[in-house]
C-alpha cells in the first residue's frame, strides 16, 4: 500500500515534466517553422536586392527540376526545391525557354522567371507557332517547313517515346488510336534549334502539356467519371466545333447533356470527327475500319477514343466545367451564331434558318 502510495505521488510530477517538455519542444518547432517560412520568403523575395549577374544556361527540353539545379550552380538561388515549389505553385513550369539567360544572384524569384522566359535567339534557334485545334500531322508538317525537324521522325517520336511525365501514366495505349499522343502536343508558340531531335522537340511539347494538367484538374476528371484521354477527346471536340472560347463551354454544355442522357441520345453526332478522318486520308496516315468507327461519332457511342486534334487550355477547361443547359442540339450559321435546341424538331426548325446564311 505504501508503495502505491509513493508511485501515485510521483505520477503527477512526471506528467507534469512530459507536459513541459512537450511544450518546449513545441515552441521550439514553432520557432523553427518560422525561420524556415522566414528564409524561404527571402529566398523567394530575393533576400532584399539582386547581385552579381552571372550567365544561365538552359538545356533543350530542360525540366524545371534541372533549370533550378543549373540556377543552384550559378548561385542565383540556394535550393533547388523552393524554386521548383515556387515555378510549380504559379504554372510556369513548361514556359521557360532554352538559351543563354543573364540572370543576376539572389533576384527575386519573380525576376528571374521573368528572365527565363524570355526568347534568346540566335541565327541556329527559329520561332515556331502551334495554333489550338491543330493535329499532330499539321504540327509536324509546320515543325518540317521550319527547319526543326522531319515530320514523320517527329510523329514517331512524340507517339513513343516515354519521358516519365506524370499525365504520360493516364495516357491508353490503345490500338483502336490512329495516333496514340494526338492531344497532347500542347498549342503555343515554341523556340527550336534548326535541325533537332525529334525525340527532344517531343518532350518540349509533353513537358509542356504535362504542365497544364492541375491536381484540381485530375481531381475533377475523377468527379466526372471522366479519363484523362475522354477529358482531352472532348476537349478536342469542343476546340474544333467552337468559334471562340466564350462558345466552348454551351457546346461542351450539349456533349455533356448527350452523354449524361444516353437513354435520349447515346451518340455524339459530331462532324468534326468525321472530317478529323477525312484529314488523315490527305496526309496519307492509314488506319483500319475498326479504328475508322472508333472516331466516328455517328456511329460510336459516347466521346471516341482518342482526341482529333490538340486543344489548348479554354478547350480542356470547358471540358470539364460545361455550361448548364437542357440543350441536345446545337447548328452554326454562315456568320458563326450557334442555334441550340432541346429537341429534334427544334434542331430542323434551327437547321434550315441557319441554313440560309450558308455559302453555296
Amino acid at each position: 500500500m505504501t508503495s502505491n502510495l509513493k508511485t501515485t505521488s510521483k505520477g503527477p510530477k512526471s506528467r507534469k515534466k512530459l507536459l513541459l517538455i512537450i511544450a518546449a519542444v513545441a515552441a521550439v518547432l514553432v520557432l523553427l517553422a518560422g525561420g524556415v517560412g522566414l528564409w524561404a520568403a527571402g529566398e523567394i523575395g530575393g533576400w532584399g536586392g539582386a547581385g552579381k549577374q552571372v550567365t544561365v544556361t538552359v538545356a533543350e527540353g530542360s525540366s524545371t527540376g534541372q533549370i533550378a539545379q543549373a540556377l543552384k550552380d550559378k548561385g542565383v538561388i540556394s535550393s533547388p526545391t523552393v524554386f521548383k515549389i515556387y515555378s510549380r505553385l504559379q504554372g510556369h513550369d513548361g514556359s521557360y525557354q532554352f538559351g543563354d539567360h543573364q540572370v543576376k544572384k539572389n533576384a527575386p524569384y519573380a525576376d528571374i522567371v521573368k528572365v527565363l522566359q524570355q526568347t534568346t535567339q540566335d541565327a541556329d534557334t527559329v520561332s515556331v507557332t502551334i495554333p489550338e485545334g491543330y493535329n499532330l500531322a499539321q504540327i509536324a508538317r509546320r515543325l518540317q517547313k521550319a527547319g526543326i525537324c522531319d515530320e514523320n521522325a517527329f510523329i514517331e517520336a512524340i507517339n513513343t517515346a516515354d519521358f516519365g511525365l506524370k499525365f504520360q501514366q493516364h495516357v491508353a495505349d490503345d490500338p483502336l488510336k490512329i495516333l496514340k499522343m494526338e492531344g497532347y502536343a500542347f498549342p503555343d508558340t515554341y523556340q527550336f534549334k534548326k535541325d533537332a531531335d525529334p525525340t527532344e522537340v517531343a518532350r518540349v511539347f509533353l513537358t509542356h502539356f504535362d504542365s497544364q494538367i492541375t491536381d484540381e484538374m485530375y481531381a475533377r476528371m475523377d468527379e466526372l467519371g471522366m479519363s484523362l484521354d475522354e477529358t482531352i477527346a472532348l476537349a478536342s471536340m469542343i476546340q474544333s466545333e467552337s468559334f471562340s472560347n466564350d462558345d466552348m463551354f454551351m457546346v461542351s454544355s450539349v456533349f455533356h447533356n448527350r452523354l449524361n442522357n444516353p437513354d435520349i441520345l447515346s451518340q455524339l453526332q459530331s462532324d468534326v470527327t468525321i472530317l478529323f478522318l477525312q484529314f488523315y486520308d490527305d496526309f496519307g496516315i492509314t488506319y483500319s475500319e475498326q479504328q475508322s468507327e472508333a472516331y466516328n461519332t455517328y456511329s460510336a457511342v459516347g466521346i471516341p477514343v482518342g482526341a482529333i486534334c490538340n486543344p489548348g487550355q479554354a478547350a480542356i477547361h470547358a471540358a470539364l466545367y460545361p455550361a448548364e443547359s437542357e440543350y441536345f442540339y446545337f447548328v452554326t450559321d454562315g456568320n458563326n451564331n450557334y442555334y441550340y435546341a432541346k429537341t429534334y424538331e427544334e434542331h430542323e426548325k434551327n437547321v434550315a434558318e441557319a441554313s440560309k446564311t450558308w455559302k453555296k
